[in-house]
Order: structure tokens, then sequence, then C-alpha cells
């Protein structure tokens, strides 16, 4: 079994890795776990992300595009969820709505 089998792209994975440990320093994060956090969430959010936003800008080459989304990752990650919050809270609201207009 390789990498690819596993949806995993080598560089994609080491450019989030650095972009990751980038961001762990540039932040300062001091605890054992938020620089963990920082590494991980850069690592796997480039592999899976990069190609996406390399769409996007085109110009930029894969390994500089992964290191841009492994970098910045936490943040990608935070607005998504809280994208994903705000669309669920509306659902269940226009849900209840409906069902209380409903004969």
């Amino acid at each position: 079994m390789t990498l690819d089998d596993l949806g995993l792209n080598a560089v994609r994975l080491i450019a989030g890795f650095s972009g990751g440990a980038v961001h762990a320093l540039v932040f300062k994060q001091r605890e054992p776990m938020a620089v963990v956090a920082s590494v991980v969430t850069g690592t796997l959010t480039a592999n899976f992300l990069s190609p996406l936003i390399a769409h996007y800008i085109p110009w930029l080459g894969d390994g500089a595009c992964a290191f841009l989304v492994g970098l910045t990752a936490m943040a990608l990650c935070q607005g998504l969820v809280g994208i994903v919050q705000v669309r669920a809270r509306r659902a269940v609201a226009e849900e209840k709505a409906s069902k209380e207009t409903r004969p």
C-alpha cells in the first residue's frame, strides 16, 4: 500500500508539516499540545485542501500552495467549522419554524 492509495501526497504532507511548524513558531506556541495540533492540522489540511486552493491560484506551485495552506490551516479550519455551525443552526431553525406553521 502506497501513500497515493491512502489519498496522501508526500510533497503536500511535507510542505503542510513545514507550514504548521512555522505557524507554531510565528505565533510563539509554547504548549506542546498546541504545537502538535498546529503541525498535524497543517499537514492534513495541506494534503486535502491545497489542490482546491491551487485550482484558484495556479501560478503558485504545489509545494508552495501546500505550505501556505499548512501555515493558515488553523484559521481555515476554524472558519470552515464556523460556517458549518451557522448553516446547521439555520437548518434547525427553519425546520422548527416549518413544524410550527403546519396545521
